[in-house]
Parts: C-alpha cells; sequence; structure tokens
C-alpha cells in the first residue's frame, strides 16, 4: 500500500497523465482503503457538539469500512493544538480533522498560525451546520428582533450580549449581527457556551448569542425568549423562530459548521473515497435523526464545493475580525 502511495504522488508532481496501469493502481488505493483504523482528531475538548457529531459518524463509518475509525480530542488554545497535529501528520489517508469556523474564524485572530488552513490541508466534505439563536431574557421588554434593534439604536451601549469567548463562532456572529444591524451592543466574553448561557437565564445579562443545541431547552421552559436564528433558514428545532434574515436582513447567514479535512497530499482517491462514503451516512434517515437532537442539519457536498465554503468563510471573519476591531490577548 505503501508503495503504491508513493508511485501515485510521484506521479501527480511529476504531472504525468494516468496510463491505464496507473489507473488500475489508483483504483486498487481506493478500494484497499482503509487497511487500518482510521483517526479523526477534533481539536476540542469531548462533549461538545463538535465531538458529538463526529462520534455519531464514526460509529457509522466503522461499521462500513470494516475498520475502527477512532475519535482523538485534541483540544487547547482555541483548536490550534489540535489542528497543528493534523498539519503535521502523515499524508496517508489515516488521519483527518473535524474542522469548524473556529479554524477559518482563526486566520483573521491568528496571523502567526502555525499552519496555513488552505496551503496545509485539502477539503473532503462539509459535514453539518448549526445555526446560532439570538435570545433575550423573559424580563425583557423585547419581543421581536426589530424591538431589540430599536431599543439598541435608542439606548446605544446600554444592552450587552453574553458568549462563548473571545473569537468563539458566538462572539464573531454577535460582532456580524452588530455590523449589518448598525447598533452599538457590548459583549461579554465567557469560558464557554454553558456558563454563557447561565448568566442569561439567571438575568445576569439581557441577551445571548448561543447554539441551539445549549439554548433550545431553555427556550422551550420559557427561561429564554428566542428573537431570531442566525442561519439562512429556520431551524428544525425552533421551526417557529424566524431568522435574522426574515427579520429585516437578507441574506444574513452566520453558522457554526463542522467540516472533514486532510493533510495536504493525502491522495486524492482516498478524499474521494472518504467523500462518497460520507456523503452516502448524510443520507441514512438515522445520521439526520441523531443530528437533529444536536440541532445539526447534514450538508454533503464535493470537495470542491467545501474549499469554497471555507474560502468564503474565511474572507467574512477577516473582514468582521477587522471591522469590529478584535483582538485576542496574549
Amino acid at each position: 500500500m505503501k508503495h503504491m502511495m508513493l508511485l501515485l504522488g510521484v506521479i501527480g508532481w511529476l504531472g504525468v497523465g494516468l496510463t491505464p496501469w496507473s489507473n488500475a493502481l489508483a483504483q486498487s488505493t481506493a478500494q484497499d482503503y482503509p487497511a487500518r483504523p482510521v483517526r479523526i482528531v477534533v481539536p476540542y475538548a469531548a462533549g461538545g457538539s463538535t465531538d458529538i457529531l463526529t462520534r455519531i459518524q464514526a460509529q457509522k463509518l466503522t461499521a462500513r469500512f470494516g475498520q475502527g475509525v477512532i475519535v482523538e480530542n485534541r483540544p487547547g488554545a482555541n483548536g490550534v493544538i489540535g489542528t497543528e497535529a493534523v498539519a503535521r501528520a502523515p499524508a496517508d489517508g489515516y488521519t483527518f480533522l473535524m474542522a469548524t469556523n473556529g479554524q477559518t474564524i482563526s486566520v483573521g485572530l491568528s496571523p502567526k498560525l502555525p499552519f496555513n488552513l488552505e496551503r496545509d490541508f485539502v477539503p473532503v466534505i462539509n459535514v453539518a451546520a448549526m445555526p446560532n439563536v439570538i435570545v433575550v431574557h423573559p424580563s425583557q421588554p423585547m419581543k421581536t428582533l426589530g424591538d431589540l434593534i430599536e431599543h439598541a439604536k435608542a439606548k446605544p451601549g446600554s444592552l450587552s450580549f453574553s458568549h462563548a469567548g473571545v473569537g468563539s463562532p458566538q462572539h464573531l456572529t454577535g460582532e456580524l449581527f452588530k455590523l449589518v444591524a448598525k447598533v452599538d451592543i457590548v459583549g461579554v466574553p465567557y469560558k464557554g457556551g454553558g456558563p454563557a448561557i447561565a448568566d442569561a437565564v439567571a438575568g445576569t445579562v439581557p441577551m445571548a448569542v448561543g447554539g441551539v443545541p445549549v439554548v433550545s431547552q431553555h427556550i422551550a421552559s420559557g427561561r429564554l425568549r428566542a428573537l431570531a436564528v442566525t442561519s439562512i433558514q429556520r431551524s428544525p428545532l425552533l421551526s417557529d423562530v424566524p431568522t435574522v434574515a426574515e427579520s429585516g436582513y437578507p441574506g444574513f447567514d452566520a453558522i457554526f459548521w463542522i467540516a472533514l479535512i486532510a493533510p495536504r497530499g493525502v491522495p486524492a482517491e482516498i478524499v474521494q473515497r472518504m467523500n462518497a462514503e460520507v456523503n452516502t451516512l448524510l443520507r441514512d434517515a438515522d445520521i439526520v435523526k441523531q443530528f437533529a437532537v444536536q440541532g445539526a442539519t447534514p450538508v454533503g457536498g464535493s470537495p470542491s464545493e467545501l474549499a469554497t465554503f471555507m474560502k468564503n468563510d474565511i474572507e467574512t471573519w477577516v473582514r468582521v475580525i477587522r471591522e469590529a476591531k478584535i483582538k485576542v490577548e496574549g
């Protein structure tokens, strides 16, 4: 197997067209794969949405491959530690990264990253998308997003929103909303989405931006009031909550997403094989159901579609970080 991959890499590097023999060799490489366990690195702690969704997928892939698909949590430095580990891993198709928009956001936040997201990785497949939700404590008078904007414009700086930490997807979603709506609302960082929402439930902060899985139970119990979801389409878990786009800001789309990427140099045949396998999984009714419990919608698609998506995401967050003057301390 190793010799086959090496030969294919040399052929690609030389720019030589595939002969019938080398076509058969490439097909054999994909058919024989995987010959041993596959590792998917989650660059965050166990128990979060990224970890849970990855494990759901890994269990199904294990059954399809007849080889173990192992989820390895490598948290630290806002995802940088795990991401760097995969960037430096052998490009043999046995190590993947479950990336999120935490990685695309980090491009704008940290110009001295120990990896280049576009240069050091190849896209495999966009796995799932989850919106954030703009919520307020029920003691607040705002019933709609329009009410919130009217209040914020009448009293600039009087409102604050809690979020999962400086540079988190929830923070950046809030900052994008502020730029689009032209309002002055103060962001209050917490060490994670759980504490941020807990203080919103307690009324310590009047509003919050949080992920659907974290806030949905509080919305259902009436301890938080949902004003809008931040995806272009409504969330299946919160079908009665309008989107920001529906509320007067067409095109607004700020989601939390997860996607499978691999170290640069992984044979194209393996990328295509993994893409095909995961695309098949994402159409499975059981996967759809399990993802929905987490507030996630399966995405799928081609590697090139994911490449375009991530490029656009990087451009969006670089612009938001620059215009909002966001900096990470330390």
